[in-house]
């Protein structure tokens, strides 16, 4: 999936017709109505019902725009965190202000940065995430869709790719990339 369909769903939803998007994101209907496709293809559900007035959002449509929504301010919040992070300073409280409730930005960019270090799948880097900000084996099922035990083999895989044997160790090291 690519984050600018995400953008492109998002402006059509809005705008209620292939052709008043289109012009809003300088694209042609034929390359708007692809990535729309792909996205449809890539979630394999029909995101909105076309007639000759427009479109308009199926349930799972409504439900799409939510999340779409959600990822657009995630996304814009880690282009503002990261360069900050990259140049060695802490995210600003605005920036944290914007992280999901229960959740250490700071940790979070750690994290991000020792997947890259050690080979991390996403899958691996959110469910350390999720484990290292104390949300429990549960959310991580929630997540990703696993059963306990795929749970327990996911962060066993994690441990050793980060060389450690439990999570204080984890966390430690986690801690070391933040200080």
């Amino acid at each position: 999936m690519e984050t600018e369909h995400l953008k492109e769903f998002v402006t059509l939803a809005k705008c209620g017709s292939f052709t008043n998007a289109a012009r809003e994101l300088h694209l042609t209907q034929s390359a708007l109505s692809k990535h729309i496709a792909a996205l449809e293809r890539d979630f394999d559900v029909d995101l909105f019902v076309r007639d000759r007035v427009g479109v308009k959002l199926t349930r799972a449509g409504d439900a799409f725009l939510k999340s779409a929504l959600q990822i657009d301010r995630l996304l814009a919040q880690t282009r503002t965190m990261l360069p900050q992070v990259e140049g060695g300073e802490r995210p600003s409280n605005k920036t944290l202000s914007l992280a999901p409730a229960g959740s250490d930005l700071a940790l979070r960019c750690a994290v991000a940065r020792i997947a890259r270090r050690c080979g991390l799948t996403a899958q691996e880097t959110g469910a350390l995430i999720l484990y290292l900000e104390e949300r429990g084996f549960g959310a991580i099922r929630d997540e990703f869709d696993l059963s306990r035990d795929e749970v327990a083999d996911l962060l066993a895989g994690v441990y050793r790719k980060l060389g450690v044997s439990n999570k204080q160790e984890a966390l430690s090291f986690v801690h070391s990339v933040l200080e």
